[in-house]
């Protein structure tokens, strides 16, 4: 079971998902505050502040839930080595993720199939290399999915003591979608959405408001041309009153096909339709491009209310108009792929131990092709049985396009179940 999630563009010093999941959410004021990692007392404040809305705030930045689980580790070492003067290695943190999963599954097709697997390793570090600059990087391996390899690094510049305005470069992922979830599995949004790119990007924090810009070349050569051609942009809001915090976000990106999991499929059609017209003789062949010809921009908007021990999660995402056919199709015309997820969480405790139960109910709209069920419903409950240990569990029930949309219309049940260790 994949358990990708999206990177922060501020900063590697928020939350684990281990906790992050028993725990609830901050305002997005707090997070980014968080980012002042030379302030050791006022990152320390801020962890004291209710925690009922720790993890909410999130939701504005699209951070993958492996990496918000490094970044509240490292953000407690420091606030543990302040005290501890001047040495050289207090601006350096080292944290780490381990997730084991063991899954049964029953496709839409097929046998019957079920594995162990190391779902996730990833090992981050992060130095706060001057008041106005730090640095962060991750390696990142998942089995059967994604060999060893640099998750995100960047450097940041800021100081939000003295301005609201800071500014990241490197190899993270965009500030496209929240994709915040209770569960263990990834969101359908993030599915069509996460994209990782090595760009630039310029934002604000102030007074509970959001949001940035970004550009960066995609790993597409539109019209063949290598160029900083693609672009974003996102704004957010977040707000706490008493037990009650909500947030409020919206994203754009020019090129949705950029995102990691579309890249691969528009290569790999384009490919392949190339084959077709070569083997048919076709005249086209020759002036056919293996490269997308346009950019098809995405959207996406995601709203978050946490009240008491309850949270509401709610995401949609959409590209902004068809795909090129033959690019992604869909019944025979160009696609125009969106998927959505509604959840709702309680946090309680069991036996003295923070835990999480959650419900979610997920669809997709013309993702066939991105082999997405129409939709999805899903059950969890997580643990923390120890001290950065969490057990979870979870049950997802699918539903297939008919076979009149490409699908099987047939449905699928799967079960996993999850060991996470954040050190």
């Amino acid at each position: 079971m994949q358990t990708r999630r999206l990177m922060s563009a501020l900063t590697l010093t928020l939350g684990t998902a281990i906790t992050g999941q028993v725990q609830a959410q901050a305002t997005l004021e707090q997070r980014v505050l968080r980012l002042e990692a030379e302030n050791r007392q006022q990152a320390a404040a801020l962890k004291r502040q209710s925690s009922t809305i720790e993890q909410q705030q999130q939701q504005l930045e699209g951070t993958p839930t492996r990496i918000k689980r490094l970044e509240e580790t490292l953000e407690r070492k420091r606030e543990g080595a302040a005290g501890l003067g001047g040495n050289w290695f207090e601006n350096i943190e080292i944290a780490g993720l381990i997730e084991v999963e063991a899954v049964y599954a029953d496709p839409f097709e097929g046998d019957i199939e079920s594995d162990i697997v190391l779902a996730t390793f990833e090992l981050g570090i992060a130095a706060q290399v001057a008041d106005w600059v730090a640095a962060d990087a991750s390696l990142l391996y998942e089995e059967d999915d994604t060999d060893l390899e640099v998750d995100i690094a960047q450097i940041r510049i800021a100081n939000l003591d003295v301005t609201p305005v800071f500014f990241s470069a490197g190899q993270f992922y965009l500030p496209f979608g929240a994709y915040e979830t209770n569960l263990v599995s990834d969101p359908l949004t993030l599915e069509i959405g996460e994209t990782r790119e090595t760009a630039a990007q310029l934002g604000f924090v102030y007074q509970g408001f959001g949001g940035s810009v970004y550009g960066f070349n995609g790993d597409h050569q539109v019209d063949g041309k290598r160029q900083i051609g693609s672009w974003g942009a996102n704004l957010g809001f977040a707000q706490e009153l008493d037990r009650v915090a909500w947030t409020l976000g919206v994203g754009y990106i020019n090129d949705l096909g950029d995102s990691d999991s579309l890249q691969d499929r528009v290569s790999d059609n384009r490919n392949s339709r190339y084959v077709e017209l070569v083997e048919g003789e076709d005249a086209e062949a020759g002036s056919f491009s293996i490269d997308p010809i346009d950019r098809t921009g995405g959207w996406t908007t995601n709203i978050g209310l946490v009240v008491g021990d309850f949270n509401l999660i709610g995401e949609y995402l959409s590209a902004t108009d068809n795909f090129d056919p033959d690019s992604l199709s869909y019944k025979a015309k160009g696609a125009k792929p969106a998927a959505w997820n509604i959840e709702l969480g309680y946090r309680f405790e069991v036996f003295g131990k923070e835990s999480v139960a959650a419900v979610a109910y997920q669809g997709s709209s013309e993702a066939v092709n991105l082999e997405l069920p129409e939709e999805r419903w899903l059950i969890g409950w997580s643990i923390g049985i120890f001290d950065g240990t969490a057990v979870s569990f979870e049950y997802a029930y699918d539903t297939d396009y008919s076979p009149a949309n490409g699908g099987t219309g047939n449905h699928a049940n799967a079960f996993v179940a999850q060991l996470a260790v954040e050190f």
